[in-house]
């Protein structure tokens, strides 16, 4: 057995957004890290949408070396095919996963970090320290962090694998289109939703389900047809499992131990009301690289509880609940012509306050909003088509009235 070149005093599996940028913080400040990737960069099959509070947050993700399409509206469809406009705030920056990737792994070696291609093909306890088995060599580290998604190794060396219920499936392809297309959100009737992202040179597409054993690809197909017929596929389908709270326990759980921790998808870190994970995934990095720094690396588990732990988990809860066709339709239209609940969720879709706080917003703004869906049915519940803005060329696909 061999020891790397070069002693490192921490070690990720796991070279995308959230490896990379812990291995970049940690590099900064002087920490000697080695990061561990054979596939890095890649395109992971996932819409690539970068929220504002992910790189109002984040100015990394903001560099003028990362390509980005930047998109100002959205449309956000019903199962009834009731709609709301997202319309107004910050942009929304599309990016290819791969060249996020590739960004953020230069970054890291820029500052320090050293990354090996190699795939770590086994984690074990080795006295004082922890073996990292590849096929080449073994290296030695007495800190280990899972970054590697949804099957993380170093998950399933401490904690056991993520159980099959924590998961929700999703399946993404890349088809002919760009910038000039919309940007569309479809509830699905199942708890789920289909979505289009135009990218700087095609369109990607996707779908997902809140609850395991539905029927996505149909989904997906009867969302093309619909929207974008007759466009050509650039790759093939790819599908792809995302982590969610499901319950408490998963909230309760530690994501750190004495010489491991996880980040990222690895950690279950995901968004299950709107898919999003970037942000989870540097945030994650972020606070595990100041509790690291700090030497009191056992605060990590308070730190990201704290900071969006609650958020994640209310939004799981929420999501079982929500998603029903019969709610959808009407939030979708209340949303469109009540002009203060429009407000309260435009912040809630830009800046993404946590789900408590959007709750006792929108309960004490019930009696506002009673009163503006009055006026919207006594007036005959037929809805502006000026409210479709630039989409209006899909009026003729989702209702102008509320039956």
């Amino acid at each position: 057995m061999q020891s790397p070149s070069k002693p490192f005093d921490l070690a990720i599996i796991g070279a995308g957004p959230a490896g990379a940028y812990l291995a970049y913080r940690l590099a900064t400040a002087g920490v000697k890290v080695a990061l561990f990737d054979p596939k890095a960069p890649w395109e992971k099959p996932c819409g690539g949408g970068i929220t504002h509070k992910a790189w109002s947050r984040f100015p990394l993700l903001t560099d003028p070396a990362l390509a980005r399409n930047e998109v100002d509206h959205s449309l956000q469809i019903s199962p009834g095919n009731h709609f709301w406009v997202v319309s107004e705030g910050h942009p929304l920056y599309i990016v290819d996963r791969k060249d996020l990737s590739a960004l953020m792994l230069a970054k890291a070696v820029e500052a320090g970090a050293v990354h090996y291609p190699l795939a770590v093909e086994k984690v074990e306890t080795w006295g004082s320290k922890l073996r990292l088995a590849t096929a080449d060599e073994d290296f030695y580290t007495s800190f280990v962090v899972g970054a590697d998604g949804v099957h993380s190794l170093v998950r399933r060396y401490f904690l056991g694998p993520l159980p099959a219920e924590r998961t929700l499936t999703s399946i993404v392809q890349f088809y002919e289109g760009g910038p000039a297309d919309p940007v569309l959100m479809e509830v699905t009737p199942f708890p789920g939703y289909v979505w289009s992202f135009p990218r700087q040179k095609y369109l990607c597409v996707g779908a997902g389900a809140m609850e395991r054993g539905h029927q996505i690809k149909p989904a997906l197909e009867r969302f093309l047809a619909r929207y974008y017929p007759g466009r050509r596929p650039y790759n093939t389908m790819q599908g792809a499992l995302l982590p969610y709270m499901k319950d408490k326990a998963a909230y309760r759980e530690p994501r750190i131990g004495p010489n491991w921790a996880l980040i990222g998808d690895a950690a279950g870190f995901c968004d299950t009301l709107t898919g999003e994970g970037i942000l989870y995934a540097v945030w994650s990095a972020d606070l595990l690289a100041e509790a690291f720094l700090a030497e009191r690396r056992a605060q990590y588990d308070q730190a990201w509880r704290k900071a969006f732990g609650r958020h994640l988990r209310w939004g799981a809860w929420a999501a079982k609940y929500l998603y029903s066709p019969r709610n959808i339709d009407r939030l979708f239209t209340q949303m469109t012509v009540c002009p203060t609940f429009h407000r309260t969720m435009i912040d809630f879709v830009w800046n993404l306050p946590s789900y408590p706080w959007l709750l006792s917003k929108l309960m004490l703004s019930l009696p506002r909003i009673y009163w503006q869906w009055r006026r919207f049915r006594r007036a005959g519940g037929a809805i502006d088509r000026k409210l479709l803005h630039q989409f209006e060329t899909m009026a003729d696909k989702v209702k102008m009235t509320w039956p």
